[in-house]
C-alpha cells in the first residue's frame, strides 16, 4: 500500500485504492453519506469520507448523560447472541488461559469480560468516549483509547498479543489495511488474528448496484444503508475474496474462512442461512 493510504488524503484525493494501493479508484454512485469509490483494478468499494483524526491531546467532546447511557444499553443485546459463537471459535484455535489478547473495537467491552472469563489476559481499544465511559462505570473495565495505528502500540506492544480480534470493527476504520499491517506487527509470531464484517455479496448489496447501473444512479435502492459519513460509520463493504486478500497482503496465513461461525466450528450450516457475514481466521506465521 503506498504511503497516501497511511494518512488522510490531501485535497479530497481518494484516488488511491484504500485495498490495493492503485490509483485507479474513480467516483461511482451517489449516495445519502457521499460518494461511493469503486477500484478499476481489484473492484474494491469505499466512500469518500474519512473520520477526522484528533490532534494529539485533545479530548472527544461529550458526556454519558441519561440519554446516551440509555441508548447504549438498549443496543447491548444486538451482538450478544454472536459472542459466545466468537469465544468458541478463538478456543477452537487457541489456548486462553494466560493469553494475552487485544480486542480492536471493543465496544463497552462485552466479548472482553468473555476472554477474562476463560482466564485471558484481555485489552480493550475503544475509540468512542461514551462507550469507554459506559465500560467503566457498568463493567468496570478500563478500555484504551488510542487506535492500534497510534505510535505507541509499535513501540510497546511489538510482538506483544497472543490473539487479536477485530469484530465488526474492519468496516468501520479509515484505512483498513494500516489496521491490519499493525495487528500483525502487534502479534506474536503463530498468534492468530480473528475477524468478521458484513459481506458485499448479500442479494440486497448486489441488487441495489444492479438498479443503480441501470438507473444512471438515480435508484440506489439500499445502498445508502450500508455507508455512513458519522462517526465510526461504514466507510467500505468487503467480499470474502478482497478481505482474504487484505489479510493476506500484510504477511498472514488464512487458517479458515467462512459465512458463519457453525461453519468455521465445524457444525453443519442451515441450509437457506444468508451470507451476510465474513468470519476469517489467520495465523502471523512462526519465526523459523
Amino acid at each position: 500500500m503506498p504511503s497516501e493510504a497511511r494518512q488522510p488524503p490531501k485535497d479530497d484525493d481518494f484516488h488511491p485504492c484504500k485495498l490495493c494501493g492503485e490509483r485507479s479508484a474513480q467516483p461511482t454512485y451517489r449516495l445519502e453519506a457521499g460518494t461511493l469509490l469503486t477500484c478499476r483494478r481489484c473492484d474494491f468499494h469505499f466512500l469518500d469520507h474519512l473520520d477526522p483524526l484528533p490532534a494529539e491531546g485533545e479530548e472527544e467532546l461529550g458526556e454519558l448523560d441519561e440519554k446516551s447511557w440509555k441508548y447504549i444499553s438498549e443496543r447491548l443485546g444486538t451482538s450478544e447472541g454472536e459472542l459466545p459463537w466468537r469465544l468458541r471459535l478463538v478456543e477452537k484455535y487457541c489456548s486462553l488461559p494466560g493469553a494475552k489478547c487485544l480486542d480492536i473495537g471493543a465496544g463497552v467491552g462485552q466479548f472482553l469480560l468473555r476472554l477474562r472469563a476463560a482466564d485471558a489476559d484481555g485489552t480493550g481499544i475503544e475509540p468512542s468516549r461514551l462507550r469507554r465511559l459506559f465500560a467503566r462505570r457498568e463493567f468496570d473495565l478500563h478500555l484504551e483509547e488510542q487506535t492500534i495505528e497510534a505510535p505507541r502500540w509499535r513501540e510497546k506492544f511489538t510482538a506483544f498479543f497472543d490473539v487479536i480480534t477485530l469484530w465488526d470493527v474492519i468496516e468501520h476504520v479509515n484505512f483498513p489495511a494500516e489496521t491490519i499491517r499493525c495487528a500483525f506487527q502487534l502479534l506474536k509470531p503463530g498468534g492468530a488474528l480473528f475477524v468478521d464484517t458484513p459481506s458485499r455479496e448479500v442479494l440486497p448489496y448486489r441488487l441495489s448496484l444492479l438498479a443503480s447501473r441501470l438507473s444512471g444512479g438515480r435508484l440506489p435502492l439500499f445502498l445508502s444503508s450500508y455507508y455512513s459519513a458519522l462517526p465510526y460509520g461504514h466507510k467500505q463493504i468487503f467480499t470474502p475474496g478482497q478481505l482474504a486478500r487484505l489479510v493476506e497482503q500484510s504477511g498472514f496465513e488464512i487458517l479458515a474462512q467462512g459465512a458463519g461461525y457453525d461453519e468455521l466450528l465445524g457444525m453443519r450450516p442451515p441450509l437457506l442461512r444468508p451470507r451476510s457475514k465474513i468470519i476469517l481466521v489467520a495465523r502471523k506465521p512462526p519465526t523459523g
